[in-house]
C-alpha cells in the first residue's frame, strides 16, 4: 500500500472509529463515513468493499487505540492483584480517555447486534472472548501469587467484573449518572473482598 492510500486508510479508520463511538454500529456506512471524512462514496471503496469490512476495520482499530489506554500502562504495575486493579480501573470509562466522542464501541455493540447474525457479530464476540481470557489470565495469576482464594471461581469472578462494566457503561453513557465511576468502584471493592483471603500475603 503507497504512502497516500496509507494515509488515507489511517483517516477513514480514525473519523470512522469517533462515528461508531457516537453512534453505534448503524451509524457507519460506506456513505456516511464518506460524508464525515468529505470524501466520495467509490474513494472509501477503494479502502473498504462493504459495510461490514468498514465495521469490522473499526473494531480492529478501536482495540489498536485502546491497547495504550487500558493494558500497556496495567503491564507496569506489579504481578497478580496490583495488575488486576490497574486493569480495571483503566478499563471503566476508557473511551473518553483515549479521545472517542462517545462510549466503547464493543460494549454498545454487544447490545445492538445481540440479535444479528453475520460477520461482524462474530468479531464482536470474538474481541470479548479475546477480552475474557485476558482478565481470567489476570485473575488466575493473581490466585497464584495469593493475592486472591486459592479456591476462587475464576469464571464467576470475571463474569460479574464483565457485569460490574456494562453497568457503568449503561449507568454513564444513556443514565448520565455522574456516580457512574464511584458506584463501579464500590462494586469492584466489593468483588475483590469476598475473592481476597482473609489474611492475605502478598508475595
Amino acid at each position: 500500500m503507497g504512502k497516500k492510500l496509507h494515509e488515507t486508510r489511517e483517516r477513514l479508520l480514525q473519523q470512522g472509529l469517533a462515528l461508531m463511538s457516537r453512534d453505534g454500529m448503524a451509524g457507519v456506512t460506506l456513505g456516511q463515513l464518506a460524508e464525515q471524512v468529505g470524501m466520495s462514496k467509490s474513494g472509501v471503496f477503494a479502502h473498504f468493499r462493504s459495510k461490514d469490512e468498514v465495521q469490522i476495520g473499526l473494531l480492529e482499530q478501536m482495540a489498536r487505540v485502546a491497547a495504550p489506554v487500558v493494558v500497556e500502562p496495567a503491564m507496569a504495575a506489579p504481578e497478580g492483584l496490583p495488575r488486576l486493579e490497574a486493569l480495571v480501573s483503566n478499563w471503566l470509562g476508557w473511551a473518553s480517555r483515549a479521545g472517542l466522542p462517545g462510549g466503547c464501541p464493543v460494549a454498545a455493540a454487544m447490545f445492538e447486534l445481540d440479535d444479528a447474525e453475520g460477520p461482524v457479530r462474530d468479531k464482536v464476540a470474538a474481541m470479548e472472548a479475546e477480552w475474557r481470557d485476558l482478565l481470567e489470565g489476570f485473575t488466575r495469576w493473581a490466585v497464584e501469587l495469593g493475592h486472591l482464594r486459592a479456591d476462587l471461581d475464576v469464571e464467576q469472578f470475571v463474569w460479574e467484573l464483565c457485569g460490574i462494566y456494562l453497568s457503568h457503561h449503561t449507568s454513564q453513557r444513556f443514565l448520565r449518572r455522574p456516580d457512574s465511576d464511584n458506584r463501579a468502584f464500590t462494586a469492584f471493592q466489593a468483588l475483590l473482598e469476598r475473592a481476597t483471603p482473609e489474611k492475605s500475603v502478598r508475595r
